[in-house]
């Protein structure tokens, strides 16, 4: 919905720009809320919920076979490091989050199966 005028001719505040600025900063905290860190970073310098969406619209709906594919190709080629366990298992997270807003989700079987083969020897079992 557009924003409605933020003053009415008199130069007093719009109750209808006050109403609508509450209800659109309550979706952008929504959103915020709900991103993953590389999400996060596409929108970070958007202000209002329609031009996060429409970010995320465009980013998302310009390649999505093609990202998808690459995505999918970095969870399974993915491998622990020298990164910490805590950012390892973030990192997948993300990709495995990266996947499912392009809805292209990660099955269950398919996102443990890429933690456990990014792993090092010293997390195998004996």
């Amino acid at each position: 919905m557009p924003a409605p005028s933020p003053t009415i001719p008199v130069a007093d505040p719009n109750p209808a720009y006050l109403k609508w600025f509450q209800q659109d900063q309550l979706v952008v905290s929504y959103l915020v809320a709900t991103m993953t860190e590389p999400m996060l970073s596409l929108i970070v310098s958007k202000s209002k919920a329609l031009e996060m969406w429409m970010c995320l619209k465009d980013n998302f709906s310009q390649q999505p076979v093609a990202n998808a594919a690459n995505i999918r190709f970095q969870l399974m080629d993915m491998s622990k490091g020298t990164k910490s366990i805590s950012a390892y298992l973030q990192h997948v997270k993300s990709l495995s989050d990266s996947l499912a807003a392009i809805y292209e989700p990660v099955s269950s079987i398919d996102f443990v199966t890429a933690i456990l083969r990014g792993l090092d020897s010293v997390y195998a079992t004996s």
